[in-house]
C-alpha cells in the first residue's frame, strides 16, 4: 500500500455537508471502551437504507453531516470537491503544494482541498487546465481515486460485469483492483455502471471500506490491544481522539497521532512500528511512549507545542521536529537522531530532556532549550543562523560543532565546542574550543563579557582572563596517565561518605545510565570482566574503545550512552561496572545490566546463589537476558517449585518463602535452609514474559547446598593478619574446596586451579568427615600482601599476610 501519510494532516474545515472528522475504531483489539456513545441514526430519511449503519457511523463520529431539517439525502450526488474533502479528512492528508486551476479561485472553501489531493496523486485536473470541482463524481472516478489512494495491487482474477465494455481504458485496472479488494462493489443486476454519479449514500459506504481495508482506527477513548501477547496490525493505525492507549501491538505499517487528538493525552505501550509515526495531536501533557521501538518520528503539530515523553526500554531511531516540541527521554529511553527541521517557523520552542546520541539543528532562528541530560553531539547546520542553545547547569554537551552564528546561553558544560562561523557567542566557557576549517585561524568568539581569538591550538585571550592557550583538564589528565604509567598505585575502594548513586541499574541498549557522584572524579563504564580495582586497566580500555570515561562533578547528574553497546555474548556481555575515582584514587562502583530487547529470551537462564552472612538467608536468582513480568494469571509464589533431597518438585508456596519478579530476575528467599541438604529449584513454563509477549522455558537446575558458612579460628579478631610461612585455622558448615589466592584474582574453578600449580596461591578441600572441625591451610612460601580465603559456593574472608 502507497505510504499516504507520506503527505498526511490536518482535516481541512470547509463549508459544506461534510463535517470534521473523528475517524472510526476498529475494535479488533479493543479492551476497554470508555464513553463510547450509541450510533444512533440522527436522519428522518434514512430510516430502512441499505447504508443506515455506515451512515449512522460516520456521523456519530463527526465525519459526514447531514443538511437542513435532520435530513442526509442518501442518493443525491457527491460533488469532486466533496470527495476530496471528504478522502482528505479521513486519510489525514497534509498540506502541501498549492496547484493552479482555472475553475478555482483562492477564496472559494475548496481551493485548499483540491490542491492538497492534487499534491497526494490521489486527484488530478482535466488537460483543459481546469479542476470541475462542482461536477458529480462518477463511480468509475471513485475507484481511480481509491485506488490512486491505497496504491491497490493489481487483481489476477477480474470480475466481468455487464456493461465492462463500458468502462473507459483508464478506469479498468483501478476499478478491477477496487472491486477484488471489496472496497467497491457492482449492482444485483450484474452491472457496475461506471458513469453513474457516486451518491452520499454510497460515497460514506465506500470511505468505510476504504479505511478498512488501509488498517485500524481509533476515533474512541480506550485501550486497544491484548493484555499480553503481541498483537501484528498490517497496514496503517490512526489515532484520532485522545485517551487512547495502544498496548502489546506490532504495526507493519505506519502509525498517525491524528489532528483530533487535540491537547489530548495518547499512550503507546509495548508498541512496535515498522513505518513512520506522524504526530499531528497532543498537548502539553502528552504523548507517552513506554517500552516502544519507533523507526522514525515526524512531529507536526500546526496549533500548538506537542509534548512527547519516552521512558522505559523505548528506542527511538529518529525524530523530526517540524513545529515547537518538547521531548523528554529522562527515564531511561533512547533516541539516536534528532533534526530541527528546516519547516520550524522561526522563533519555535524545542526542549530535548534527557539523553541524545546525535541532535542536528536545520532551523533558522530558533530556541533550544536543554534543562537537563546529555547530547553526545550537537550540531548547528550552516543554514541555521540565530540559533539560540539554553543549557541549564544539569545538562551538558559532550561535542558541540556550530557551522552558524549562534548563542549558547545557561549553565550547562560543553566538553567540546568547533566553532565555524562568526558572531558566536558563550555564556559559559566550553572546556576546550577549537575554530573549525570553514574559518580564519583568527575568528572571534564572545565569551561571557570577553572576546576571545581562536588560533589551530585553542583558545586565546584578547582581553580578560577567560581565554587560556590549553584545556587545563587535558593536561591534568596527561601528567595522571605519566604517574599511573611509572608509579604503581593501589586504590582504595570508597572512603567516607564518597557515594555514587544509580537509580536506574537495569537498562535496555539504547537508554543512558544516569547517576550521580557524591565527589568530583572521573567515571568509567566497562564491561565486568575488566579490573575495575586498576585504574590502568581502565584507561587501557578508554585508549581501545572499550571504555567510556568522563569527568563528573560533586552532585550533579550525569550519564554514559549504551547505543553502541552489542549484546553478542550472553551471559557476560550484559554485565557492566560504573565506577568513579575521585582525585585521591579513592572510588565507589555499581553493578549495571544492560539487555538487549532484541533478543530472543534465554532458555537456561543464569542461576545465581548469593552468599550469605551468618546472620542472614540465602538468596538465589534466575538471571534472564530480557525484561520480565509475571504472565497474566500467574502469582509469584506459584511459578517457582523446589526439590529437596531426592524428593519431587513441589511448588514454593508462601510458607516456604518469598518469589520476587525485578527488571530481569526472578530472586528466591526461602525463609530457611538446612545445612548439608541439597536442593534444586524450577521455574515454571510461562511463568513469566518479555514485553513483547515471549514467555519463558521451563527450567530447573542441578543440587545445590545453603550457602558453606566459613568461622575463622586463627587468626582471630577484626585486623585477619597472620605471619608468612604460619597456618590459616577455621571451619567450614559443608564440604568445599577453599583456596587462598591475592585479593584481586578472580575467575573459574579451574582458573584458580592453575594459579595454585604454578605457586601462586595454596589450596585444600574439606572432607565430609571434616565438617565443623578446624582446618588448615598453610601461607607457605607466598608473598606478603592482600589476600582472600575464598570457601567455592560460600563466604570468603579478606585477610593479609604480613613479614
Amino acid at each position: 500500500m502507497k505510504k499516504w501519510v507520506n503527505v498526511l494532516t490536518a482535516g481541512i474545515l470547509v463549508t459544506s455537508l461534510w463535517a470534521s472528522p473523528i475517524l472510526a475504531a476498529d475494535s479488533s483489539h479493543h479492551v476497554a471502551k470508555k464513553g463510547s456513545s450509541t450510533e444512533s441514526q440522527p436522519y428522518v430519511d434514512m430510516a430502512n437504507h441499505w447504508a443506515t449503519d455506515n451512515v449512522a457511523k460516520w456521523s456519530n463520529r463527526g465525519v459526514v453531516s447531514g443538511v437542513a431539517n435532520a435530513r442526509f439525502e442518501p442518493n443525491r450526488p457527491i460533488t469532486r470537491s466533496e470527495w476530496a474533502a471528504l478522502l482528505n479528512r479521513a486519510f489525514q492528508i497534509q498540506p502541501g503544494q498549492s496547484a493552479s486551476f482555472t475553475d478555482v479561485d483562492k477564496d472559494d472553501w475548496f481551493a485548499p482541498t483540491v490542491t492538497d489531493a492534487v499534491y497526494a496523486g490521489y486527484m488530478k485536473g482535466f488537460e483543459d487546465g481546469s479542476f470541475r470541482p462542482t461536477q458529480v463524481l462518477s463511480r468509475e472516478e471513485a475507484a481511480v481515486t481509491i485506488n490512486q489512494l491505497l496504491q491497490i495491487p493489481s487483481s489476477d482474477s477480474n470480475k466481468t460485469f455487464k456493461d465492462s465494455t463500458s468502462l473507459h481504458n483508464w478506469s479498468q485496472k483501478a476499478v478491477n483492483a477496487v472491486v477484488a479488494a471489496g472496497i467497491i462493489e457492482g449492482y444485483q443486476n450484474g452491472t457496475f455502471q461506471p458513469q453513474k454519479p457516486l451518491t452520499r449514500a454510497e460515497a460514506v459506504t465506500i470511505l468505510d471500506r476504504a479505511v478498512n481495508h488501509s488498517g485500524a482506527w481509533y476515533g474512541e477513548s480506550g485501550t486497544y490491544g491484548p493484555s499480553n501477547g503481541l498483537a501484528k496490525q498490517s497496514g496503517n493505525v490512526v489515532i484520532n481522539t485522545t485517551g487512547v492507549t495502544l498496548q502489546n501491538m506490532e504495526i507493519a505499517g505506519d502509525l498517525i497521532i491524528g489532528k483530533a487528538v487535540g491537547n489530548g493525552d495518547v499512550f503507546l505501550k509495548n508498541v512496535k512500528v515498522h513505518g513512520q509515526t506522524y504526530v499531528y495531536g497532543g498537548g502539553e501533557h502528552s504523548v507517552h511512549l513506554n517500552n516502544s521501538v519507533l523507526v522514525s518520528i515526524i512531529v507536526n503539530k500546526v496549533d500548538g507545542t506537542v509534548r512527547l515523553v519516552a521512558e522505559g526500554a523505548t528506542s527511538i531511531s529518529e525524530v523530526k521536529i517540524k513545529t515547537g516540541a518538547a521531548l523528554d527521554v529522562s527515564q531511561g529511553a533512547s533516541v539516536d537522531r534528532v533534526t530541527l527541521t528546516n519547516e520550524l517557523p522561526a522563533k519555535s520552542n524545542v526542549s530535548l530532556t534527557g539523553y541524545f546520541h546525535t541532535v542536528n539543528v536545520e532551523a533558522f532562528a530558533i530556541n533550544v532549550n536543554i534543562p537537563n541530560g546529555q547530547i553526545d553531539k550537537l550540531n548547528v547546520a550552516d543554514n541555521a543562523t540565530g540559533t539560540t542553545i539554553d543549557t541549564a547547569q544539569e545538562s551538558s554537551i559532550l561535542s558541540l560543532v556550530l557551522n552558524a552564528a549562534a548563542k549558547v546561553i545557561g549553565l550547562g558544560s560543553v566538553d567540546k565546542a568547533v566553532v565555524n562561523a562568526e558572531n558566536v557567542s558563550f555564556q559559559t566557557k566550553p572546556k576546550s574550543m577549537t575554530n573549525g576549517d570553514k574559518v580564519s585561524s583568527d575568528v572571534k568568539v564572545t565569551v561571557g563579557d570577553s572576546t576571545n581569538t581562536l588560533g589551530s591550538q585553542g583558545t586565546t585571550s584578547s582581553g580578560g582572563g577567560e581565554g587560556s592557550s590549553s584545556n587545563p583538564n587535558e593536561s591534568g589528565k596527561s601528567k595522571n596517565e605519566d604517574k599511573k604509567d611509572n608509579t604503581p598505585q593501589t586504590p582504595e575502594n570508597n572512603s567516607g561518605d564518597f557515594k555514587i548513586s544509580v537509580p536506574k541499574k537495569v537498562v535496555a541498549v539504547g537508554e543512558a545510565v544516569y547517576f550521580t557522584s557524591s565527589r568530583d572524579g572521573v567515571a568509567y563504564f566497562s564491561n565486568h570482566i575488566i579490573d575495575i580495582e586498576s585504574m590502568t586497566s581502565l584507561e587501557l580500555g578508554v585508549e581501545s574503545g572499550e571504555v567510556q570515561k568522563i569527568e563528573v562533578q560533586a552532585n550533579k547528574t550525569v550519564s554514559f550512552s549504551t547505543y553502541a553497546i552489542n549484546n553478542y555474548e550472553y551471559p557476560r556481555n550484559f554485565e557492566f561496572n560504573l565506577t568513579v575515582y575521585d582525585k585521591n584514587n579513592n572510588y565507589d562502583s555499581e553493578d549495571i545490566t544492560v539487555l538487549d530487547e532484541n533478543q530472543a529470551i534465554v532458555e537456561n537462564p543464569i542461576f545465581t546463589q548469593y552468599t550469605a552472612s551468618e546472620n542472614e538467608l540465602d538468596q538465589f536468582s534466575f538471571d534472564y537476558n530480557r525484561l520480565i513480568t509475571v504472565n497474566e494469571g500467574k502469582a509469584t509464589n506459584n511459578i517457582v517449585q523446589w526439590s529437596i533431597s531426592d524428593g519431587p518438585f513441589l511448588p514454593f508456596t508462601e510458607k516456604d518463602g518469598e518469589v520476587e519478579v525485578k527488571d530481569n530476575l526472578i530472586i528466591i528467599s526461602p525463609k530457611s535452609l538446612e545445612d548439608r541438604v541439597i536442593y534444586k529449584f524450577q521455574i515454571v513454563a510461562d511463568a513469566v514474559v518479555t514485553r513483547n509477549g515471549e514467555a519463558n522455558k521451563e527450567y530447573h537446575t542441578g543440587g545445590n547446598r545453603k550457602t558453606v558458612r566459613i568461622t575463622m579460628i586463627k587468626p582471630n579478631g577484626g585486623a585477619f593478619k597472620v605471619k608468612k610461612g604460619e597456618d590459616i585455622t577455621f571451619s567450614l558448615s559443608d564440604v568445599s574446596k577453599v583456596y587462598l589466592l591475592n585479593s584481586f584474582v578472580w575467575g573459574s574453578n579451574s582458573d584458580y586451579d592453575d594459579l595454585v600449580a604454578e605457586n601462586w596461591g595454596k589450596k585444600i578441600e574439606v572432607e565430609d568427615d571434616e565438617v565443623n572441625k578446624p582446618v588448615t591451610i598453610s601461607t607457605g612460601d607466598l608473598p606478603s600482601g592482600k589476600y582472600k580465603l575464598d570457601v567455592w559456593y560460600g563466604r570468603n574472608f579478606d585477610l593479609e599476610i604480613i613479614e
